[in-house]
């Protein structure tokens, strides 16, 4: 199980994959500013194992426009594997509206209550979100293989590492950046929800 990419890609369901999320040198809407979202704002829940295992994310709005998020997985000793002694971490977040589209900016502050792996200290993750009208929440992660087609047709700059899982890099301007991912061909990067959650009333 990959702990690391559960702490910087916003849901347990990430630990099953083998290496770090697409990330960028700019976070996504920089041109246009960063306000935190209201919409966000309370805690929510969303389901990641069946028939059991819930994650909750909790969402607080900052002075500075910026969002810190808090996740946790409960313990659970019906599982079998290292989600079964739960998992809590903190994030900082900026989120920012392209055209019709809602970003958020990741970059982990502490996991279990320890620093970043270094693997991902300081590095930002892009994430697409929307509320539906039901009022849930669906966030989704960037695609490796979307962004890596985008950046070998020269769509958008960035840089891909060696190997089966290498690191996926977006080093656009920002201008260049927000310019893209405010159009369909950018909102296609992200490909499969990652997760769904419901506010807690």
């Amino acid at each position: 199980m990959n702990a690391v990419r559960f702490a910087v890609a916003l849901a347990v369901s990430l630990l099953v994959t083998a290496c770090l999320p697409v990330t960028s040198t700019s976070p996504v809407g920089t041109t246009v500013g960063f306000t935190a979202d209201p919409a966000l704002s309370g805690l929510w829940r969303g389901q990641v194992h069946q028939p059991e295992g819930w994650v909750y994310i909790t969402f607080f709005p900052q002075t500075d426009n910026t969002t810190t998020a808090v996740l946790i997985s409960p313990p659970d000793a019906s599982r079998k594997d290292d989600s079964a002694q739960g998992d809590w971490s903190v994030y900082s977040l900026q989120t920012a509206a392209l055209g019709p589209y809602r970003y958020m900016n990741a970059k982990e502050i502490s996991n279990n209550g320890k620093a970043p792996d270094e693997a991902q200290a300081g590095k930002t993750f892009p994430l697409l979100y929307r509320v539906n009208s039901d009022g849930a929440l669906v966030i989704y992660l960037l695609d490796e293989k979307a962004a890596a087609v985008a950046i070998k047709s020269g769509a958008l700059a960035g840089t891909i590492g060696q190997g089966s899982f290498g690191d996926i890099t977006l080093t656009a301007d920002p201008a260049a950046l927000d310019a893209f991912m405010a159009t369909p061909a950018g909102r296609a990067l992200f490909v499969k929800p990652l997760i769904l959650l419901k506010k807690v009333k």
